[in-house]
């Protein structure tokens, strides 16, 4: 729940001015180069072949290809979808109509990665409603003591085509996370750094109401020195405060039970197992003053009722045995769970909605159980995006159509690769000096069989919250 250390600086106007200009300039051209494809996006890796499946080995510059589609997002009512499209070397976010099979994406914006200053990439991007897409820029520039960026959300408007800045006015280094959304009335909640008051407080978070159409907003919650983060129930209200004191090591939580309500401390303490042991809230259940929360308060993470106001945890409403679980998952008000992020040797998705689970049982049977995940769902349960590859296939992505159990390929990551198997992938355990057991995830070479195999070992980070990701790794399979 805490958020880092950030360098802040007053955002230069001109400069984020020239931002929106080039994004523009650049949809421009890029929807030419989209639509000179006649066959939309199965080509989007140009005159690519694809191999055949077997033993053979693949090129090194087949695993540097841009995937022609990754990060894919249902609108709320299943029409339209929006994705990262690779192609000609670029990245582009588009939005393609579902409806009218065949169609052509449309561009909105250019989505590189930022390498150097004055580069600027998309952080990332989510619908409000069925008419706007809010997307996080985020622009490179040389602070001084090394390279920092500024973030910043930009709306997209399906029915003119127009960018909007949002909030930029007064915006300090980050500007781009989202609290709460209220479609009905055009407006959400944004938590933003502010240069708007004493440079005192510079880095510290205020939370501000943006009209999505104009950009224009209303302060909702003034920084406080003690905050690091806040966060805003289902109905748009500030319900807490989440801070950090590096001189004591103390976190803080402050709580009001509705807007009406003065903050009050309930929690001030030292984490002194340092392995996470205090409660986080996760989301507020309406009407009440309980939360959602983990712990690992008996060594282990798993999910409780939080008392606010005591902060007292109830008995654990959800946990595996001897691992941690790794997150939560709730419906769009954040108001019911739909799904725990869970590690039993693997990292998985346990469903208990439902809807959700009659789609992965539906994938595991035509897949294989491993073989794919329920990626996005929309708000209406029309349609669901399902990620086919596991850890040792590239894979692609298919649309499932939830009333007729239809599916169909949208597209392969990659042209060349599609669904050919390569290197298995596996955890395995090892054991310290200390006693204490590890997990590693190994990419074992197909080519080769036997022991005794030469290793090449990726350390990294540490020694808290580090944690590999059990998917496909492009780095792993071409070493």
């Amino acid at each position: 729940m805490m958020r880092g250390c950030v360098i802040v600086f007053p955002p230069v106007k001109n400069i984020w001015g020239c931002v929106v200009r080039k994004l523009l300039n650049v949809a421009a051209s890029a929807m030419a180069i989209v639509a000179a494809s006649a066959a939309g996006q199965a080509t989007a890796q140009g005159k690519a072949k694809p191999a055949a499946i077997g033993n053979e080995r693949f090129d090194t510059s087949v695993f540097v290809l841009r995937d022609n589609i990754s990060r894919p997002r249902l609108s709320p009512d299943g029409t339209k979808l929006a994705y990262v499209m690779g192609k000609s070397g670029k990245g582009l976010l588009v939005i393609q109509d579902l409806t009218v099979p065949g169609s052509i994406p449309k561009v909105v914006m250019l989505a590189n990665d930022a390498r150097a200053s004055g580069d600027r990439t998309i952080g990332g991007y989510r619908w409000f409603g069925n008419s706007f897409l809010l997307v996080s820029v985020a622009m490179q520039e040389d602070l001084g003591s090394g390279p920092g960026a500024f973030v910043r959300l930009i709306s997209y408007d399906l029915a003119t085509g127009k960018l909007a800045q949002q909030a930029w006015d007064g915006s300090g280094g980050d500007a781009s996370d989202i609290l709460d959304m209220d479609e009905e009335k055009g407006e959400y909640l944004l938590q933003r750094d502010t240069v708007n008051e004493s440079n005192e407080r510079w880095g510290y978070p205020q939370v501000v109401r943006v009209n999505i159409k104009t950009g224009k907003y209303s302060i909702v919650q003034n920084t406080n020195p003690e905050i690091g983060s806040w966060v805003a129930d289902s109905s748009g209200v500030v319900r807490a405060g989440f801070g950090y004191d590096s001189d004591n090591g103390k976190q803080r939580i402050m709580y009001r039970s509705s807007g009406k309500d003065n903050f009050k401390t309930v929690l001030n303490a030292v984490d002194k197992s340092f392995t996470g042991g205090l409660p986080e809230p996760q989301a507020f259940i309406p009407g009440s003053d309980v939360a959602f929360a983990t712990s690992r308060k008996d060594g282990f993470s798993k999910v409780y009722k939080l008392d606010m106001k005591t902060m007292q945890l109830s008995a654990p409403l959800y946990e595996t045995p001897n691992y941690d679980v790794q997150g939560i998952g709730f419906n769009k008000e954040g108001t019911e769970i739909t799904s725990y992020g869970v590690f039993d040797g693997e990292v998985k998705s346990v469903f208990v909605d439902p809807v959700f689970k009659q789609i992965q049982n539906f994938a595991d049977d035509a897949f294989g159980v491993g073989n794919s995940s329920l990626v996005n769902i929309s708000e209406n349960r029309s349609r669901a995006i399902i990620e086919l590859g596991g850890t040792s296939k590239h894979g692609g992505y298919y649309v499932y159509d939830v009333p007729t159990g239809k599916m169909r390929l949208l597209n392969w990551r990659n042209s060349i690769l599609k669904n050919a198997p390569m290197n298995p992938v596996k955890a395995e355990w090892y054991t310290a000096r200390d006693g204490t057991k590890i997990q590693a995830i190994v990419t074992y070479p197909r080519h080769r069989k036997g022991s005794n195999l030469p290793v090449v070992v990726m350390p990294h980070g540490g020694p808290f919250g580090i944690f590999d990701e059990w998917e496909f790794n492009d780095d792993t399979q071409l070493l």
